[in-house]
């Protein structure tokens, strides 16, 4: 695991990012609304990192550009979805998307189901077609990237689970399977994929 550093400095960013076989991006602040052609609201209590901005998103479209194996984890499907050039919701209850939170604890509480595509890549991967997920976001995928597919929404309707059908492997989901990990065979199965993709890429 190589863990990239926030850096302004592009050329040395791509020197980070040649290091990688597989690319994890993990949850972290919210998105700044600009960055999706959005006005930030004073009322939905943002947390953002201009600066990881600019990394994730930049290190989002190389892996696009070139196959990288990626996985994106809650911010992390956000950034791909950004990337892609979709939108969020900046906060799910202030804007009136759903009537219970999405934000709930403990950090691996199976708080809801997501259903997901059974002909998707995210299926394949998870082995499964309904799973129960933990919930820890109180932002989500609005409108879809177009050249994304959603595979996984939760019960509730939210889009939850993206896949690049254009892409080798590239996946994104809402919840946290790291808090999961040796509890939930799907969580695994996820983990054991990127790092199986990370590796056939450089056979």
């Amino acid at each position: 695991m190589v863990p990239i550093p926030i850096v302004r400095d592009v050329e040395r960013l791509r020197f980070h990012y040649e290091l990688l076989d597989a690319l994890l991006l993990p949850g972290s602040a919210d998105i700044e609304p600009r960055r999706y052609g959005a006005v930030a609201r004073s009322d939905c209590n943002l947390q953002v990192m201009p600066e990881l901005d600019e990394v994730e998103l930049k290190l989002a479209s190389w892996a696009i550009a070139d196959g990288l194996p990626t996985l994106g984890i809650c911010r992390g499907i956000q950034v791909l979805n950004v990337a892609c050039g979709g939108t969020l919701w900046q906060d799910l209850h202030i804007e009136g998307v759903v009537t219970e939170s999405h934000d709930r604890e403990p950090r691996d509480l199976l708080a809801h189901g997501l259903d997901i595509e059974p002909d998707s890549l995210l299926a394949r991967t998870l082995g499964q077609t309904h799973i129960r997920v933990n919930s820890l976001h109180h932002q989500a995928i609005r409108d879809l990237g177009p050249s994304l597919r959603a595979s996984g929404c939760s019960s509730d309707g939210l889009i939850e689970g993206i896949e690049l059908p254009a892409h080798r492997f590239l996946l994104g989901i809402q919840c946290h399977p790291e808090e999961l990990a040796g509890k939930e065979q799907w969580a695994d199965r996820l983990f054991e994929a990127l790092v199986r993709a990370g590796s056939n890429r450089t056979q």
